[in-house]
C-alpha cells in the first residue's frame, strides 16, 4: 500500500509527488488519460514559483527553456516592471505548461514514482486510518492519504463533496498558439469595444495569442481569433500555423475546504480563477509545497497534531486572494469602458511609483508578499513569511533547501536528535534576528534568538525521540 495516492498527472500533481518522494515517502500518480497531455493553458511562471522551483533544482533549467520577461505593458497597468523585485527571478516567465510538466515529470521518474495511465477514479471512501479509491476498472486502492489535482472538473472534491462555489464568466475565451514573423513582439494585451486580445511570446517565433469577446461567438475557431485582432488591434499580426486552438469557459470557484478528513485538494481542484494575471499554475505549484513536507511529517511519525490543519488554514486564503485579484483584473479588461481602464492605468503607475505600492502590487503578482501569518501574539514580524535567498557557509538558502528539510539559520549547531529534518547554515554576514528556523517550502517558522532554538525545533519539528511522540501529542 502506498502511503499516498495523487490524482492527476498535472503540474500540482506532478510537484505534489515530487516533495513527497524526496521526503522518502511512497506514492503514485493515477491519471484518467492515456497519454501524456499536450495542453498548454497555463503560459507563465511568476516570479515566486520559480524561487520554489529553485529550491528544487529546476528554477534555472525552466528559465532557459522559457522566454524572461521584465517588463510588460497589460491592459490593466500602463507598465508592470517585474525586473525591480527582490529575487533571482525578477521576471514573467513565458513557457508552456506542457514545458513545465516535461521538467516535473523527469524529476518524478528520477524520484521512482510511478504515473499509473487509463485510471480514472469513481469511488471514494474513508475511516480514520486509511482511504479507499475505487477506478473504473474494479481495481481498489488502499492509501494512508489522498491528494485530489484532478483539475477544475475534479471528480476527487465531488467524491468528498467540499463544494465549490464561485460562478463561470458569461463568454468564452478563444486561445491559440501561432507563429508570428516579427522582430518586435505585439502588446501583451489590448482593448477595444468588442472585447480584448492577448499576446505572449514563447521566445522561439511561436506566441499564445488569445481573444476574449464581449459577444458570443458562433465561428470560435482561429479565423475569428485573426478577425478579432483586426477589430481590437488594427492587424493580425500574418499569425498563421496554428499548433493548438481551444475554447474554454474560464470560471471563478473555490472549494470551501481544502481538506476533508485523509483527502486533501490541490490546484485547479480547489480553485481556478480567470487566466488574466496568468496565477493558476503558479498557485497550485505553491499548494503542492506547502501540502507536501507536512503530510511527509506526519507519515514520518513527528509532526505536531496541528500541523495538516494548517494547510487549509494558510493556502485558502491565498486562493481567495488570488481570486479576487484576477477576477478584478477581468472586470477592468472586459468592461468596455476605456475611462475606467486608464484610471486604473494612472491609479497603478502612481502606486508603482511608491516603495509600499510596488511592494504590494508587484508582490501580489508574483506571489513574493504572500505569507501566512500565525496566531500567536508577539512573535517576530518575520514569522510566516517567504524567506528570502541568501548567501550561506553551505551554499545560497535555496539551495541548501533542496534537501527538503528545515534550514536553520544561525551561528548554532542543530541538536543531535534534529538532524535528520534540520540542516544548519551559518549565514556569511551578521543577521538579526540571531536564528531563522525556515520550513521546507521556503518560509520563515520561528525567528528570534539562540535560546529560543530548543523550543522552535520541538514545536515545528516534532519530539527528538519517536518513541515520546504520544506523550507529546497527550501533553500539547
Amino acid at each position: 500500500m502506498n502511503d499516498v495516492v495523487i490524482v492527476g498527472a498535472g503540474p500540482t500533481g506532478l510537484m505534489a509527488a515530487c516533495e513527497l518522494a524526496l521526503a522518502g515517502v511512497s506514492c503514485v500518480i493515477v491519471d484518467k488519460r492515456g497519454a501524456e497531455s499536450n495542453v498548454t493553458r497555463a503560459f507563465g511562471l511568476h516570479a515566486r514559483a520559480l524561487e520554489l522551483l529553485d529550491a528544487r533544482g529546476m528554477g534555472d533549467e525552466l528559465v532557459a527553456r522559457g522566454n524572461p520577461l521584465r517588463t510588460v505593458y497589460p491592459a490593466y497597468a500602463s507598465r508592470v516592471d517585474f525586473g525591480r523585485l527582490d529575487t533571482r527571478y525578477p521576471m514573467l516567465l513565458i513557457v508552456p505548461q506542457n514545458g513545465t510538466e516535461k521538467i516535473l515529470r523527469q524529476r518524478v521518474a528520477d524520484l521512482g514514482v510511478e504515473i499509473r495511465r487509463n485510471a480514472n477514479v469513481v469511488g471514494l471512501t474513508q475511516d480514520a486510518e486509511s482511504v479507499r479509491l475505487r477506478l473504473e476498472d474494479g481495481t481498489e486502492l488502499d492509501t494512508r492519504y489522498v491528494i485530489g489535482a484532478d483539475g477544475a472538473h475534479s471528480t476527487v472534491r465531488d467524491l468528498v463533496d467540499v463544494g465549490f462555489a464561485g460562478a463561470t464568466y458569461s463568454l468564452p475565451m478563444l486561445l491559440a498558439d501561432v507563429r508570428i514573423p516579427t522582430s518586435e513582439p505585439p502588446p501583451i494585451t489590448q482593448v477595444g469595444t468588442e472585447g480584448v486580445v492577448v499576446t505572449l511570446p514563447f521566445g522561439d517565433g511561436w506566441f499564445r495569442v488569445g481573444a476574449w469577446l464581449r459577444t458570443e461567438q458562433k465561428d470560435a475557431g482561429f479565423a475569428r481569433i485573426r478577425e478579432a485582432f483586426r477589430q481590437i488591434a488594427g492587424t493580425d499580426y500574418d499569425m498563421s500555423e496554428p499548433r493548438w486552438f481551444s475554447r474554454f469557459a474560464a470560471e471563478r470557484r473555490q472549494a470551501r475546504r481544502y481538506r476533508s478528513g485523509r483527502v486533501f485538494l490541490i490546484g485547479d481542484a480547489a480553485h481556478v480563477n480567470s487566466p488574466i494575471g496568468g496565477q493558476g499554475m503558479n498557485t497550485g505549484i505553491q499548494d503542492a509545497f506547502n501540502l507536501g513536507w507536512k503530510l511527509a511529517a506526519d507519515l514520518h511519525g513527528w509532526a505536531p497534531p496541528w500541523l495538516l490543519d494548517t494547510y487549509h488554514a494558510e493556502r485558502h486564503p491565498v486562493g481567495s486572494a488570488v481570486l479576487a485579484m484576477a477576477d478584478h483584473l477581468t472586470g477592468l479588461v472586459l468592461s468596455g469602458s476605456r475611462l475606467r481602464l486608464e484610471i486604473n492605468r494612472r491609479v497603478m503607475a502612481t502606486l508603482l511609483h511608491t516603495g509600499a505600492g510596488r511592494r504590494r502590487i508587484l508582490g501580489r503578482l508574483s506571489g513574493l508578499e504572500f505569507a501566512y501569518p500565525p496566531d500567536e501574539p508577539d512573535v517576530h514580524p518575520l514569522t510566516g513569511r517567504r524567506a528570502a535567498d541568501g548567501p550561506t557557509e553551505a551554499g545560497r538558502l535555496y539551495e541548501v533547501l533542496r534537501a527538503g528539510t528545515f534550514v536553520l539559520l544561525s551561528d548554532q549547531e542543530v541538536p543531535a536528535p534534529y538532524r535528520d529534518r534540520v540542516r544548519p547554515a551559518r549565514p556569511l554576514a551578521g543577521t538579526r534576528p540571531e536564528a531563522t528556523l525556515i520550513r521546507p517550502d521556503g518560509y520563515v517558522a520561528w525567528a528570534g534568538d539562540r535560546d529560543g532554538i530548543p523550543a522552535a525545533l520541538l514545536k515545528w519539528c516534532g519530539p527528538a525521540d519517536h518513541h515520546t511522540l504520544e506523550g507529546h501529542r497527550a501533553s500539547a
